[in-house]
């Protein structure tokens, strides 16, 4: 095969119908990568893995090499990963065959000791060439791989967004004396530096080509570190295979450092597609895959080898992965679909209306459910929850605990703290300071009655990790009341929530001097959140948190005195003012 010398061809097209070429002694030469991003562990989502794998068996039939590549959040995000940290997902990659993975932003969610252990478990392993050390720069894992398919070598250099650093949990990335240790390669400029040198170290051992398996976005992201700045600042690098935003492309074409073009595709989320890469004399060509044909007979595969997916009508899956998936869910099933409580009315994150997430910049019924679980069962002034936390709507009718750990899929566990007025002030700032767009970090609370003053600009101040230092200016939150009295600034106040908030510097809440943690609890916020509708409500969702904008805890105004809650009857529309960016 040819080295590829010139422009990189992208073939931008959805394949819902494949023909498959007569049966032939010889196999295609021409080379084929699948991939995969954001999977968010939906095993049975659409074409699933078990459709994943039918198709991966009909490219085998046809050409000699295939490769299956995957580019992050893989392991978390439902169930199957939440109830086994991960181990569960790795399995099915591992049953697949995976060649090469690379990390998202989600593989830190159970630690960094418990990513090792499932990298160890991982029969490829990952790579990622920009989390390392922060003394030497040495990465944690392998920074890229070369596989070598007999004529040509094709290295995968991994790399994974800075954003890690606050949408996971900061603390995992410190030693016991609260120093960082680990580093994404986030100073300015760097990330660029560490992914051309491990690009170019791979050209040196022989790649002919090579390919940046990133999870780094294309929209709603940092600018400095999607991956069309990236390609703009790299050369050397032949196409991306990107995740992080659930972008759905094809391929763009950009380009590199030199003015020479590249191509980046991303599948989506919850393999809606399967991505598909092929690498031939006449260059590379990408192409997404929304629809697992029915294997031609000429392939001839046993009829009992695949089948039509019972529960997913019209759609293909390889009848041995199809059982995998079932034997892993039915371990699940006797504590998923334990019913803990029954609601007469949906609890939402989201509009339901639209569709829109809205737990990100307004109150919901769910959120206040979730904060008021915290400080009653705490037994605290207060109680807080990050919108980013709360991930998923409760239908009416019987709850499950499978449904609250949908709500709460990644295992924090509860503590409580005491803090004054005035750092309680400067937490709700910080969870206001972007509004009206969304924030991971704004909180639905318990036990507190505030106004978000819209007409004042944000002066909260974050470093460039994007943690809070202050607040430099007029406070846009204003009318603070706790416990219906007004906020006391000098007063010490007992807040609950989880050990992301208060423990971890999750979403920047840096609160190491703001608070005292005075009780950690062995629960984790999913059980808390059980015990609170199973025992404290009896099983029974009472009709105050029917609304779906909630109690009316948080007012929004364009302008407001500063003096009580009283008159804050000006309510913004969240469906007006909600927007829906993608950090996951």
């Amino acid at each position: 095969m040819k080295k590829l010398l010139a422009a990189v061809t992208a073939a931008s097209m959805m394949a819902g119908v494949f023909a498959f070429p007569a049966f032939a002694e010889e196999k295609s030469e021409d080379i084929v990568i699948l991939y995969t991003n954001d999977v968010h562990c939906g095993i049975d989502d659409v074409i699933g893995y078990d459709g994943l794998a039918l198709y991966k068996r009909e490219m085998e039939a046809t050409h000699k090499h295939v490769i299956l590549a995957d580019a992050g959040d893989s392991i978390q995000g439902g169930n199957p990963g939440t109830l086994t940290k991960g181990a569960g997902i790795t399995e099915m990659m591992n049953y697949l065959g995976y060649d090469v993975a690379t990390l998202g932003n989600h593989e830190f969610d159970y630690s960094v000791e418990t990513l090792k252990q499932r990298g160890d478990e991982l029969d490829c392993g990952y790579v990622c060439c920009n989390f390392t050390s922060v003394d030497d720069l040495d990465p944690y894992f392998d920074p890229y791989k070369i596989l070598d398919l007999g004529d040509t070598q094709i290295a995968f250099v991994g790399v994974v967004t800075p954003e890690t650093f606050f949408k996971s949990t900061p603390v995992y990335f410190k030693n016991s004396d609260g120093e960082y240790i680990y580093t994404f390669c986030e100073r300015e400029g760097l990330l660029y530096d560490v992914i051309q040198k491990n690009v170019d170290a791979a050209r040196n051992d022989g790649a002919d080509y090579v390919i940046l398996l990133a999870h780094l976005g294309e929209e709603d992201v940092t600018e400095s570190w999607s991956s069309v700045t990236v390609a703009a600042n790299t050369n050397g690098i032949d196409a991306i295979i990107d995740g992080h935003s659930h972008s759905v492309d094809p391929g763009m074409t950009v380009k590199n450092k030199d003015g020479e073009s590249l191509t980046i595709t991303s599948t989506g989320t919850k393999l809606n597609n399967i991505g598909k890469m092929t690498i031939s004399d006449e260059g590379i060509k990408t192409e997404l895959i929304s629809s697992v044909p029915m294997p031609d007979s000429s392939l001839g595969f046993d009829a009992d080898s695949w089948k039509e997916a019972e529960d997913r009508e019209g759609r293909y899956v390889d009848t041995a992965a199809n059982d995998k998936i079932h034997e892993l869910e039915a371990e699940l099933d006797t504590i998923l679909a334990k019913k803990i409580a029954h609601s007469d009315f949906g609890l939402y994150m989201t509009d339901p209306d639209t569709g829109d997430r809205i737990v990100r910049n307004h109150e919901t019924n769910l959120g206040d459910l979730c904060a008021d679980a915290f400080r009653i069962e705490c037994g605290t002034d207060v109680g807080i929850v990050n919108g980013g936390a709360v991930r998923k709507d409760i239908k009416a009718g019987d709850i499950t605990f499978g449904d609250i750990l949908n709500v709460y899929p990644y295992s924090n566990k509860v503590c409580a703290a005491r803090m004054t007025g005035k750092n309680l002030l400067d937490i709700l700032e910080f969870s206001a300071s972007a509004y009206p767009e969304q924030l991971g970090g704004f909180l639905s609370v318990s036990g507190v009655e505030f106004t978000i003053d819209y007409s004042v600009p944000s002066s909260v101040e974050q470093n460039e990790l994007g943690e809070y230092i202050g607040v430099s200016g007029e406070y846009r939150v204003k009318n603070v009341k706790v416990g219906g009295e007004p906020l006391d600034p000098e007063k010490v106040y007992t807040v609950a929530s989880s050990n992301y908030i208060l423990q971890n510097g999750g979403d920047g809440y840096i609160l190491n001097d703001m608070c005292e943690v005075y009780h950690e609890s062995k629960e984790l916020d999913v059980e808390v959140l059980e015990k609170y509708i199973s025992v404290t409500l009896d099983g029974v969702i009472p009709e105050e948190y029917r609304e779906v904008y909630g109690q009316g805890r948080i007012h929004f105004a364009d302008g407001v005195e500063d003096e009580s809650s009283d008159s804050q009857d000006e309510s913004s529309d969240p469906q007006d003012e909600s927007s829906d960016p993608q950090d996951e």
